[in-house]
This record gives structure tokens, C-alpha cells and sequence, in this order.
């Protein structure tokens, strides 16, 4: 759960975790202090909340009894061949850090969830966090979509009360004018050529009523110190980022090659980078940017909330 948390209000896990009667969240704090190799930190009276994901996480993949029913979350998990980004004890709740990260971002944005009808999770991939926000907040209707028919396929006969469809690679999405009042993205701009981007940018302005959100990530300057530190990518190799984000505002490569990614095949989706400066250039007016917090995600990608107007 680390990497750029300071100061989130975790409202999502928040909200579920207080769903928990006494004794439900009494056995879950006795079952995790149990297995010490969970590494849960001791409460903390300066940010109490830091522990509530890992204690739902921690909760459910012990299988503490109640926390499901009580909370609204599924313990369903993708098997092996279908994709998901994280997997393990920290994953077993879903993804409850983006699903913090954007409602946090959105309240520190001026907005929240309390006037949203309809919200769709833009590349949900098997709907790690989708099945999060659903259960968050249930009155909402949620959908997901993404081009990995697998992955849609197991979600939306697993992770039932959500809407899952799966897109083409390229705009049009099957959704009406004004349908949306927010839109997610994580780590998806992160992938998109620059054109091919653009293009789904309009897309999404498309499909959102006006005011409303979307909440996306995208590799930034500071992702280039995350790769370098991590031994992802060379120094050399950075210094040419570097230089293409200051000189034109992005870098992009289709790093995927003739395997693509998990069944997406495309050019125009390999490892993309944007400034700040190309964010604002090419998209304001028609978005107004209300949120940019550098290497908010995973201390990585750049999180942005723009409105529609």
C-alpha cells in the first residue's frame, strides 16, 4: 500500500471497513495480529486509517467470518490465466488503494461520489477495482470495459451488479452521449500513443454529461526516477525520456512487440509518458484541470482529475 499516501483520507476502505459490527472487526484484528508475517503496522493516532486496507485485505484472504457479508466485498479471484495486476494476500480485497486514490482525489477536488448515477471504469481489466467501488458504493451503477475479453468475461460472471462490456481498441464505445457523470483510468493513458490517446480523451468528453469527471493516470517525470531506481529502465534510457517529455511533451514506444499485451495487439498501446505542459496544451479548455498530483500512484504515474465542461 505504499507510494504517495501521505495525507489520503482512504475513504473508500474507510466507508467499508466502519460497515464491520464490533465483534466481526474485534476477530479480524485478532486473526491478522496472529500472522506477524502480515507485517500490519500498530495504530497509528495521527492517521488511524492507514491500517484499514490491510485489515480488509489481510481479512479477506484469512477468510475472517462476516467480512464479506458485512462489507459488500467478494472474495471471488481470477485464476491464472485470466488478468489482473496484483495477486496475494494484499489483493484479496480487490483494489482498494486506486479506489481510495480517486475518491480521495475527487473530494480534494471538490467533487465526490454523492451526485454520480453512472461511472464506468475505463480498462477495468477482470475489475480489481471496479468490484471495490461497487461495493463502496453500492446506489451507484457501475460498469466496466476493457478489450481483454477474458478478463470481461470472467467479471461479469463473477462480479455480479456491475455492468461489463468489452471495447474495441480504437473509439467508439457502445455508450450514449452524456451517459456518464465519471470516468476512471488507471494506467491507461500510460499505454496509448499520443494520437490514439487524444482520441479517447474525446471520447470520454463525449460520453460524460457536462461537469463531469475523469479521474486517470499517467507516467509522468516522476516515473522516470521510479524506473531508473527500480533498474527498470537504464539512466541512458531515461535521459532520452527525459528529453523527448521537456522538447514535445511525450515519449511513447510499443514495447509490447508481436505478443502485444495480454491479447491487445496494437501499435498504439505500448508505454506512453505525458508532461504536465502537454496535458494542459492539447486538452484545456474542453477539460478543466481540477487535480494534478505528481507520482500520486504507487509513488509512479501522475494523477490528474479533469472536468468536463
Amino acid at each position: 500500500m505504499a507510494g504517495g499516501t501521505a495525507g489520503a483520507e482512504r475513504a473508500a476502505s474507510t466507508l467499508i471497513y466502519n460497515r464491520l459490527d464490533p465483534a466481526t472487526a474485534a476477530e479480524l484484528e485478532r486473526r491478522v495480529a496472529a500472522r506477524p508475517e502480515l507485517e500490519l503496522p500498530p495504530p497509528d493516532d495521527q492517521d488511524p486509517t492507514e491500517r484499514l486496507p490491510l485489515l480488509l485485505s489481510y481479512g479477506m484472504w484469512l477468510g475472517v467470518p462476516g467480512i464479506t457479508e458485512q462489507t459488500g466485498l467478494s472474495e471471488v479471484q481470477p485464476p491464472e490465466e485470466i488478468h489482473t495486476m496484483a495477486r496475494g494476500p494484499l489483493a484479496a480485497a480487490g483494489g482498494l488503494y486506486e479506489a481510495d486514490m480517486a475518491v480521495d482525489a475527487l473530494r480534494a477536488a471538490g467533487g465526490g461520489l454523492e451526485d454520480v448515477r453512472d461511472a464506468l471504469d475505463f480498462g477495468c481489466s477482470s475489475g480489481r477495482v471496479l468490484r471495490v467501488l461497487s461495493a463502496a458504493y453500492p446506489r451507484i451503477r457501475w460498469s466496466g470495459c476493457d478489450p481483454n475479453e477474458p478478463a470481461i468475461t470472467w467479471a461479469a460472471e463473477n462480479l455480479p451488479g456491475i455492468e461489463f462490456f468489452v471495447s474495441a481498441q480504437e473509439p467508439p464505445l457502445n455508450l450514449d452521449d452524456g451517459s456518464l457523470d465519471l470516468a476512471c483510468a488507471f494506467s491507461i493513458w500510460s499505454h496509448f500513443a499520443p494520437i490514439l490517446g487524444r482520441h479517447w480523451f474525446d471520447e470520454i468528453r463525449r460520453l460524460l454529461r457536462p461537469g463531469g469527471r475523469l479521474v486517470w493516470t499517467a507516467h509522468g517525470f516522476e516515473s522516470i526516477s521510479h524506473y531508473v531506481s527500480s533498474g527498470a529502465r537504464t539512466p541512458e534510457q531515461a535521459e532520452e525520456i527525459a528529453a523527448a517529455l521537456y522538447g514535445r511533451g511525450w515519449w511513447y514506444a510499443a514495447e509490447f512487440g508481436e505478443q502485444g499485451d495480454w491479447g491487445v495487439v496494437n501499435d498504439a498501446w505500448g508505454t506512453a509518458f505525458l508532461s504536465p505542459e502537454w496535458v494542459l496544451t492539447h486538452l484545456t479548455p474542453a477539460w478543466r484541470i481540477e487535480g494534478f498530483s505528481p507520482g500520486r500512484y504507487q509513488g509512479n504515474q501522475d494523477l490528474y482529475v479533469m472536468r468536463r465542461h
